[in-house]
């Protein structure tokens, strides 16, 4: 499974791979993939790091809320 770096477009990199088990289910294999460039990966963090922040301000504005 190769995928591209949403900014650069070069083919991501395994980072870490890891394995969980669930109650009563398959377990699930997570992939952690990253850009080869760091410095691109750096500012890809930084974007997502920014668009988590505006979407949990968004929810706590959602539920403080009182109608």
């Amino acid at each position: 499974m190769e995928t591209p770096c949403i900014r650069c477009g070069k083919t991501r990199i395994v980072k870490r791979k890891w394995k969980e088990t669930v109650e009563r289910g398959a377990p699930i294999i997570h992939v952690e993939t990253v850009c080869p460039d760091p410095e691109c990966q750096k500012i890809v963090d930084a974007q997502f790091a920014e668009i988590r922040q505006k979407r949990e301000l968004q929810e706590s504005r959602k539920t403080s809320v009182k109608i």
